[in-house]
């Protein structure tokens, strides 16, 4: 049925030890030829109508599968998700793809549905509460079960036949129309992002991770905050680490310092280490996130030293 364009897309089928009980016409695709396989080596194909019979290489009556798997790996390097796959064993049919985790605060799982896909919704909607992408291999309108299903997980669907392309090399990739959906969905379940402090100044670009961050103590009372292509002076006040009582610099504060004079390095032997230094470490941890805006973590347990190093450069002034 593909005719000249079997070669473009013969790298995505796999051959099967079945042969084909019927096969195309030669004449007119529509017109589908009885296959009688009498040995492995006489073959022959039968027009019903006409009776006419030919010879048929063995290759012209194999069944050929989709490589599911290769499709779905063209569609995670183009859309750059996290490649997850396998079988999902309590729902026939049903896969587990990819991830995407385009946003920090959201990972969206890919299914593609082979089977019945009310099976499916139900297999998914029972384990899980999360929104996912749900691909399927048939085309065509949706049931009314299906997308009222759809509607309460908060999912969306894709039919593979309407959604991919093929490009000039023979990968395959989602087409315009899918990656509109896609995007749209992904930005409906991303909360929005929180309002920066009026008096934060620093323009921390999407995807900054601590280990981009230096921090330099100006003098006791500030320090200076870099990242890529942009800086900022920070008061302890303004990184919440005052005491509401005094205004006084708060214990996570003059932790913070103690880290600069160590180099960014803290053992249970250095005399800034407080006995309750993991839980003063986990709160500095905290304020540092919430006033620059950055996600991870920035300070971590390291096993090796048996304390706990900045994940960013700090210096003391001086």
């Amino acid at each position: 049925m593909l005719g000249e364009q079997l070669p473009f897309f013969e790298h995505l089928l796999l051959a099967t030890d079945q042969l084909g009980s019927h096969i195309p016409g030669s004449t007119c695709e529509w017109t589908w030829w009885d296959v009688e396989v009498r040995d492995q080596q006489s073959i022959y194909a039968t027009d019903a109508t006409t009776m006419e019979t030919q010879t048929l290489p063995r290759r012209d009556a194999v069944v050929f599968r989709v490589n599911v798997p290769l499709i779905f790996r063209s569609i995670c390097r183009a859309a750059d998700w996290r490649w997850d796959y396998h079988e999902v064993r309590e729902a026939e049919g049903l896969s587990r793809i990819a991830v995407d985790s385009h946003s920090p605060s959201v990972q969206l799982s890919i299914f593609y549905a082979s089977g019945d896909l009310d099976a499916s919704l139900v297999y998914l909607a029972a384990v899980s509460n999360k929104p996912c992408v749900i691909f399927r291999s048939s085309g065509g309108d949706l049931d009314a079960n299906s997308q009222l299903m759809l509607q309460r997980m908060q999912s969306i669907e894709l039919a593979l036949p309407q959604c991919t392309e093929l490009g000039d090399r023979g990968i395959v990739t989602l087409n315009d129309s899918a990656m509109q959906r896609l995007t749209d969905f992904r930005r409906q379940h991303i909360p929005p992002p929180e309002p920066k402090p009026q008096n934060q100044c620093l323009d921390v670009p999407a995807g900054t991770t601590w280990n981009s961050v230096q921090i330099h103590f100006v003098d006791y009372e500030t320090i200076r905050v870099s990242v890529p292509g942009s800086s900022g002076i920070y008061h302890y006040t303004q990184l919440g680490m005052a005491n509401s009582r005094n205004a006084k610099p708060v214990k996570q504060w003059q932790l913070l310092r103690t880290y600069a004079d160590n180099h960014g390095v803290l053992t249970w032997r250095d005399s800034g280490a407080a006995q309750n230094v993991k839980k003063q470490t986990q709160e500095l941890n905290k304020k540092l996130i919430a006033s620059l805006g950055i996600e991870g973590t920035s300070i971590e347990y390291d096993r090796s030293i048996k304390g706990y190093r900045t994940v960013f450069r700090i210096e003391a002034d001086g």
